[in-house]
């Protein structure tokens, strides 16, 4: 494909080694050729309202939704690189392991009781292919090797009736089309994995399509959480050869900071750690709330579920008091508490304000009182050490 070429460094070798090396499972695995199938299908796609208990309504222009309130605060979620996982998408029923067995959660119940609307972006037909770099091409540019094709459940390609425009552009039009007449207080969005670089471009076409006449400025999100996100560290041809990290940082800095976005970045997995090495998104770090966080009750080479971890802490962590932070105190060896909130989803916006660009980030860990909250998914227990950062290393 077009991002494979001779630009293609010594470095990016490397982490794109490293990326392949980690052992993923069915996350990384080649999928067998895709057989033809017959009739003249179309990519099943769009925003899903969802309700309590798994209940959910797809989101059609100009017709009533059961789950959606359009005088109500709104979050919507975009998943990442899905291979061989089309027709098994993502929703908010969970089930986490931990060492005193498995829980099922609804990951979207305290937003819902909390009065807010909560949907998921579905672009899964396009995000299932065999190389995360084909699905990541396809949230920027249609006309790459891959073009828009699509996955079926059953694991067959097509090009017919294959969208013409990138997965991006498919989001911005949803999305439009969804909140017309949307008159609430708050919106949000929140990519996991390969789905940051949706909702980065997402809230990029916003800005200048409210900047155009064209899209009511209410519609921009005022919160954009980076859920243990992913960029490949390859140059494209369609960005001058830059990598996508490099693009997405200068315009979340240069772009979506000066609107006043709130944006929070967690990092959960071995995963995203070489994609650190670029140094826009080294400085991006000091501009936004970046958090690590260390999800124990996962195994410890599991990084598919440490990978998992951080949207599924992330919208849980919703129904619960935000965590706790406290500064390390070396010489005494311990973590004085500041008695003020760590990073989560239900740290206010006030909060995350004073957060940003003071050169700190967060790191899950233990508390002042020897408690250690990184071994259970429940997030009402967790600590997060304040610590300086420095972007030069």
């Amino acid at each position: 494909m077009n991002g494979l070429r001779k630009r293609f460094t010594r470095r990016h070798w490397l982490l794109a080694a490293l990326i392949g090396g980690l052992g993923l499972g069915a996350l990384y695995l080649r999928q067998p050729a895709p057989q033809p199938s017959a009739g003249k299908p179309t990519p099943e796609y769009g925003l899903v309202w969802f309700g309590s208990n798994g209940r959910s309504q797809k989101a059609m222009p100009g017709q009533a939704n059961d789950y959606f309130n359009p005088s109500q605060p709104t979050i919507i979620f975009v998943h990442g690189w899905l291979p061989n996982q089309v027709g098994d998408p993502p929703t908010f029923i969970v089930t986490f392991h931990d060492e005193t067995g498995d829980y099922v959660w609804d990951l979207a119940e305290s937003w819902v009781e909390a009065g807010w609307n909560i949907g998921v972006f579905y672009w899964h037909p396009f995000a299932d292919e065999d190389t995360v770099w084909a699905a990541e091409d396809k949230i920027w540019n249609a006309n790459e090797q891959a073009g828009m094709r699509y996955r079926d459940a059953g694991g067959a390609y097509h090009t017919e009736n294959m969208p013409t425009v990138n997965a991006a552009d498919l989001f911005y039009e949803t999305y439009v089309a969804a909140m017309a007449g949307y008159s609430g207080p708050e919106i949000r969005l929140a990519g996991h994995s390969l789905g940051n670089q949706m909702a980065v471009r997402l809230a990029l076409k916003l800005v200048d399509g409210i900047a155009a006449g064209e899209v009511a400025a209410n519609l921009l999100p005022s919160r954009l959480a980076l859920l243990d996100p992913f960029w490949s560290p390859i140059p494209k041809a369609y960005l001058d050869e830059q990598e996508t990290g490099t693009v997405i940082g200068r315009d979340i800095a240069g772009k979506l900071l000066p609107q006043g976005m709130l944006v929070e970045w967690y990092r959960s997995s071995l995963l995203t750690e070489a994609t650190l090495l670029n140094e826009t998104l080294a400085q991006l770090q000091t501009q936004v709330v970046y958090a690590e966080l260390a999800p124990e009750f996962c195994p410890p080479l599991d990084v598919v579920c440490r990978h998992d971890a951080a949207w599924h802490l992330y919208f849980l962590s919703f129904g619960s008091p935000a965590p706790h932070e406290c500064v390390p105190e070396e010489a005494a060896a311990i973590c004085l508490d500041t008695g003020k909130q760590g990073p989560a989803a239900s740290t206010t916006n006030g909060r995350l304000t004073e957060m940003a660009n003071q050169h700190y980030y967060w790191v899950h860990s233990i508390g002042t009182d020897g408690a250690d909250g990184r071994f259970t998914p429940q997030t009402d227990d967790d600590w997060f050490h304040r610590l300086p950062l420095n972007p030069d290393g």
